[in-house]
């Protein structure tokens, strides 16, 4: 593996190097159990009898699979001054094993650029950096009691609680030579997914400490003609959006709420609530998605819990006959209704079932989007929901999740109707077309189905168009059928105090350092992309 590059005089202007980032883009790893399950998955479709028997056997290679796919050893990474310039050698060091040491991670880093910043301004070192604030909101407490939400300076914190639940955000202001777009960029809003997209944040803040410690030890740059403009770019991080999901290995919050469909206008939520709870079929599917067993105990602890690979075979193995009846019912669904309209039942959500999956809540924000919107309108100052926004503003928002797609690629969701009038979308929109295209994913696979969903946390609700621009950069792991089996299961898990969130995790965040590589690289890439970008 190549050593981490740092290029240090790339991250507000168009000048990025390649280098950013690691080069082994294309390295995969295809393992014989995933091979093995996705030939027993088409076989079955194909084949349709005897599905018991062919579906044990698939259950049997996933939970193999998963086994196998086992964590990789921790790496130290400390989080001290000296340590974040000298120790921080290896990319799994913007890798975290759990939401505590994320969080952790995060805060520590937008707190050492305050202080670069404060010791630039002491020794008149001229920085690009203008300006670091963080903010972090504390959303426990009832989520239709919005009194509740507290928000404070995080510099402030003398330690940083491994225990609380906190959506957080950094706010960087810097000098650009030219113009530019502002960027929003968010992660954990699946909570489980999260992990990527704090990877990608907390990677850009080491590089941005990295590059102000070259620049304070040289005492600024050499030449600052070119930014004596008055141009300024303001860029948003808003981690872990669902922090009780990252931190319990979930895809929804504490009220089984999935915060990407919650997000619903005043005006939608009335008939949204209130059609037919079998609009999309999901009635026909609760069966499949909602099955009934007996699990066993759940076991105690925040985080995901250390098991035996014995004990992980064996609590599966005891219900292996439920589970393929599950996984027989899943594909028959997607047989006989075709792949498309399956998802998009799936995807569409719904709104009546509080315990079911997919459920998008009962109309109110969760205190979560609360938090997202004041750290976008009031924190940040882009005063886009509330209509307010400036006439000339430009944001960019990057939303990122996992699950769906080729193993480690991406494909980029966007409302394509948002470019049809606007040249800097349109220009975005080209943009990101040619950024997948080298992705050489099934583009049209992962985003179809959802056509009518709503209530996306990037929606036209919290980024409307034409100010702003909405990107969800979505990250292949496992094939769709294990994904949906996976959140299948962890559900019923949770309902009946059982702990499957290993099925979850795994299906979301593999730990295997080739596929670590390739998306961290595919998230750089699109950051990178965004910085450089330039308007006209």
């Amino acid at each position: 593996r190549p050593p981490l590059p740092l290029q240090l005089k790339e991250h507000c202007s168009p000048h990025f190097s390649e280098a950013w980032i690691p080069q082994d883009h294309h390295t995969t790893t295809t393992t014989t159990t995933r091979t093995i399950l996705q030939a027993v998955i088409a076989a079955s479709t194909i084949a349709m009898f005897p599905l018991r028997h062919i579906f044990a056997v698939a259950a049997i290679s996933h939970i193999i699979w998963i086994w196998i796919d086992s964590p990789k050893p921790v790496y130290f990474c400390p989080l001290n001054r000296e340590g974040l310039t000298n120790d921080w050698t290896d990319e799994n060091c913007y890798w975290s094993t759990s939401y505590a040491e994320a969080r952790e991670k995060f805060i520590s880093l937008g707190n050492r650029l305050r202080e670069q910043l404060m010791l630039s301004q002491d020794e008149n070192a001229f920085l690009d950096l203008l300006d670091v604030r963080s903010i972090t909101y504390d959303i426990a407490g009832n989520s239709e009691d919005y009194s509740s939400l507290q928000a404070i300076d995080a510099s402030t914190l003398q330690t940083i609680s491994p225990e609380i639940d906190t959506v957080d955000a950094i706010l960087v202001t810097m000098r650009v030579p030219e113009d530019h777009v502002d960027i929003i960029h968010s992660s954990g809003t699946h909570g489980v997914e999260g992990y990527l997209g704090s990877a990608v944040q907390i990677r850009f803040l080491h590089e941005m400490f990295l590059q102000n410690e070259a620049l304070l030890e040289n005492k600024g740059r050499e030449n600052t003609s070119e930014y004596g403009n008055g141009k300024v770019r303001k860029i948003l991080l808003i981690h872990a959006v669902n922090p009780f999901g990252m931190r319990h290995h979930r895809r929804t919050n504490e009220n089984n709420v999935d915060l990407n469909r919650n997000v619903l206008a005043a005006d939608k939520i009335k008939s949204v609530i209130e059609r037919d709870p079998n609009y999309f079929g999901y009635v026909d599917m609760d069966p499949v998605l909602n099955p009934i067993y007996t699990p066993a105990p759940r076991q105690s602890g925040n985080d995901l819990p250390e098991q035996s690979s014995y004990d992980t075979i064996h609590t599966f193995m005891k219900e292996v006959g439920s589970m393929a009846s599950v996984i027989a019912s899943i594909v028959k669904i997607i047989a006989s209704k075709g792949y498309s309209n399956a998802k998009r039942t799936i995807v569409s959500a719904q709104y009546h079932k509080k315990a079911g999956v997919f459920y998008g809540g009962n109309g109110r924000w969760e205190n979560s989007v609360v938090a997202v919107q004041h750290a976008i309108d009031e924190f940040a100052g882009f005063s886009l929901s509330s209509g307010d926004a400036d006439a000339q503003s430009k944001v960019l928002w990057i939303d990122v999740h996992t699950g769906l797609g080729k193993y480690g690629s991406y494909t980029s969701l966007i409302k394509k109707e948002v470019t049809d009038n606007n040249l800097w979308t349109s220009q975005l929109n080209t943009l990101v077309a040619d950024l997948e295209e080298k992705q050489a994913s099934n583009s049209k696979a992962v985003s179809s189905g959802y056509e009518q969903t709503v209530g996306f946390i990037n929606g036209d609700v919290l980024c409307p168009p034409p100010a702003c621009f909405a990107v969800s950069q979505e990250f292949g792991t496992r094939p769709g059928v294990a994904v949906i089996l996976s959140l299948v299961l962890e559900n019923k898990g949770f309902w009946g105090k059982s702990e499957y969130a290993y099925l979850t995790s795994n299906a979301f965040q593999p730990r295997r350092l080739s596929w670590r590589r390739i998306a961290l690289r595919g998230g750089s890439e699109m950051l990178l992309a965004a910085l450089k970008f330039q308007p006209r």
